[in-house]
């Protein structure tokens, strides 16, 4: 059998698959309509938390496998992530998160909280810049023998005859190229300012979401998550809505400086789809649809595909 496999989409999910791919000895072709700095991840906040995605015991367990090699890559300034001291509030009393044993230094707190909010999770959790993250996988997929192709594909009912498994890592595109009526758009709109607030502050309750989100040189300020939404313009509404929702965390934060604002749609669906099927007679694994946890899952799909792709 030869060892030929296409990965189609260069985001994060492919990039993190192709790598896997490359490691476990297989020869490796990324075809994809765009690269980096065009790709919905490079619009990514980013960090590490199960955000709008499904079932929850798979998630859990590709979330807690990534969370630990992001901490592992955290070394190597190159790769743009840094291990961040987090704060998410909540209005209401929690239970623990499924995801509780995955972080470190887990902590409840519930004195000297901003706003209305009654309760706060304490954690470490990693904050990667996605242009510096992106650059970073595509070097490595490059210096392991990847092969980078800028090619758009219609379809996937006639598999090319070159390569002995294709790999489906198209996002939102999906929808249209898989027919699959479940994938939707989730649009998100941040705001990069200046600051130099060193925690990452979080509310990720969708109707007061709102995530402050420290990087190098910016911070990122989010957010909003639009189901069905697939415009890409900058909404004024939006921002200020942003604005406000920041400034309950931190109230300084309404007076910010915005350097650049930038939308992006998540690949909605109602669960990540990670499984085999066969086409003409050969196999087309798909691994998409992950919501707003792209970069949360990511290496644990990327072993689960490369598990699929052997058999195993």
């Amino acid at each position: 059998m030869s060892k030929n496999v296409l990965v189609v989409g260069a985001g994060v999910i492919g990039l993190s698959t192709g790598i896997r791919l490359l490691e476990d000895g297989w020869d490796v072709s990324i075809w994809s309509s765009k690269f980096s700095p065009n790709t919905t991840s490079d619009v990514a906040a980013a960090l590490w938390y199960p955000f709008l995605s499904a079932p929850v015991e798979k998630t859990d367990a590709w979330g807690s496998r990534t969370y630990d090699i992001l901490k592992e890559l955290s070394h190597n300034p190159d790769t743009g992530i840094v291990m961040t001291q987090t704060y998410e509030y909540f209005r209401e009393k929690q239970p623990d998160p499924s995801w509780r044993n995955s972080v470190d230094n887990f902590q409840r707190l519930s004195d000297n909280l901003p706003s209305d909010y009654v309760e706060c999770f304490s954690f470490i959790s990693s904050v990667i810049e996605m242009p510096m993250y992106l650059e970073w996988l595509s070097n490595k997929y490059v210096s392991l023998g990847g092969n980078l192709v800028h090619k758009t594909i219609s379809d996937f009912v006639e598999l090319p005859e070159d390569f002995e498994i294709v790999i489906n890592c198209t996002g939102l595109d999906a929808g249209k190229l898989v027919e699959d009526e479940e994938v939707y758009p989730i649009r998100g709109q941040i705001l990069r300012i200046k600051s130099n607030i060193e925690e990452m502050h979080l509310d990720q309750q969708i109707p007061t979401l709102a995530y402050i989100v420290p990087r190098s040189n910016d911070m990122i300020l989010g957010g909003v998550a639009q189901q069905n939404n697939w415009d890409l313009d900058i909404s004024e509404e939006d921002r200020d809505f942003i604005l406000e929702k920041c400034s309950k965390l931190i109230p300084e934060l309404k007076e910010a400086d915005i350097i650049e604002e930038l939308v992006g749609l998540r690949p909605g669906r109602s669960s990540v789809r990670l499984e085999k099927e066969m086409v003409s007679g050969k196999p087309l694994i798909h691994n998409y649809g992950h919501g707003g946890s792209g970069v949360t899952l990511s290496w644990g799909c990327a072993e689960d595909v490369v598990e699929l792709v052997n058999d195993r």
